[in-house]
């Protein structure tokens, strides 16, 4: 995500009637905060802007990374699938109708920052040769080599009829992300996406299990509580995840592992547009810049702002979905714009 004030063509006055538009939204009623809309805005005007999310092919991943997470990651070593990432075996995670067919490829779920990434087959089982999505890419301006997300092709249901990716939990709790088509390996009828998600909330693994639900745009389904939400034409229950090794600071407020950051701060009223530099210190003094809005550096893949109290007090919590992976052991602290906080198991 880039600092609207990077954009020439961006003025105040633009960026400002576009907030303002947002801000405008009607908020979703208190029982149905799992999914408020108010709340996914913290990620800034600058990615309310982008059309869609995108894709980032990383050549030189282990090959076995590439198979199950080859848009998703610029660089990850193999302590990523050992014991952590559930790859099932073929024909194992899958539901389908008389249209489609999904099958989970792999899962990585990181329960201490609360990030997610997860990897599908949809068949098209009318063979028509119709994509029953949409892509979109994104605005010239936000692209570049060190912007992640801006050569990814995001699945979008515009119109009716087409189908949604998401990710929830309990009866209606929502993991908020985004999915991306793989167009390297995709067919006429045959499609491979990968996503990354985050929960919508403070996950726990007593909140029963995640899912992938394959909606459709135009129908809804209204739960208990009185939320309504797509209507699922296919479900996948995620298998239990090993959780991720983490590091956090001693203050609690930072928590770090391989594929997810969370950073809480009480003195933020939003922390996703306030922090503006982030990086990761290593013990050898190298670093590794997750985000630099004044230069143009966005190595994360979602980005979600949440209240840790009741709504309307801000969006005191930012987590992060990683694009680039480290090995943790060699991790010494996080700069977090001209703080910096160490870190230990």
């Amino acid at each position: 995500m880039m600092n609207h004030t990077d954009l020439p063509q961006m003025t105040e006055d633009f960026d400002r009637r576009v907030r303002q538009t947002l801000q405008d939204l009607p908020a979703q009623p208190q029982r149905a905060r799992r999914r408020p809309f108010r709340t996914l805005i913290a990620v800034g005007a600058a990615a309310a802007l982008c059309i869609g999310g995108t894709a980032f092919a990383a050549s030189d991943l282990p090959q076995q990374i590439q198979r199950h997470f080859s848009l998703l990651f610029q660089g990850a070593d193999e302590q990523l699938l050992n014991g952590h990432t559930i790859t099932p075996a073929p024909g194992a995670l899958v539901d389908e109708n008389d249209a489609y067919r999904v099958s989970v490829e792999s899962v990585l779920f990181d329960e201490s920052a609360g990030t997610g990434v997860v990897s599908l087959h949809l068949e098209n089982k009318k063979k028509d040769g119709v994509m029953p999505f949409s892509t979109t890419g994104t605005l010239e301006q936000y692209k570049g080599d060190n912007i992640v997300w801006s050569d990814l092709a995001e699945c979008m249901a515009n119109e009716d009829g087409q189908l949604t990716f998401d990710v929830w939990f309990g009866q209606s709790d929502w993991c908020a992300g985004k999915f991306y088509l793989n167009e390297a390996r995709s067919t006429p009828n045959d499609y491979y996406i990968e996503g990354a998600f985050i929960p919508v909330g403070n996950y726990t693994a007593s909140d029963g299990s995640l899912r992938l639900e394959v909606g459709e745009q135009g129908k809804y389904t209204v739960d208990d509580d009185g939320m309504t939400r797509p209507s699922p034409l296919l479900t996948v229950t995620l298998p239990a995840f090993t959780p991720l090794p983490y590091y956090q600071s001693a203050d609690g407020l930072v928590t770090l592992s391989q594929i997810g950051l969370r950073v809480g701060d009480p003195e933020m009223n939003c922390v996703v547009d306030e922090l503006d530099y982030i990086a990761v210190h290593m013990k050898d003094g190298t670093e590794l810049v997750i985000q630099d809005k004044q230069n143009s550096i966005d190595r994360t893949l979602y980005v979600l702002g949440q209240g840790s109290g009741s709504a309307g007090e801000g969006y005191d919590v930012g987590t992060y979905v990683l694009a680039k992976t480290f090995e943790l052991e060699n991790v010494q602290s996080v700069v977090l714009n001209d703080t910096e906080y160490p870190l230990t198991a």
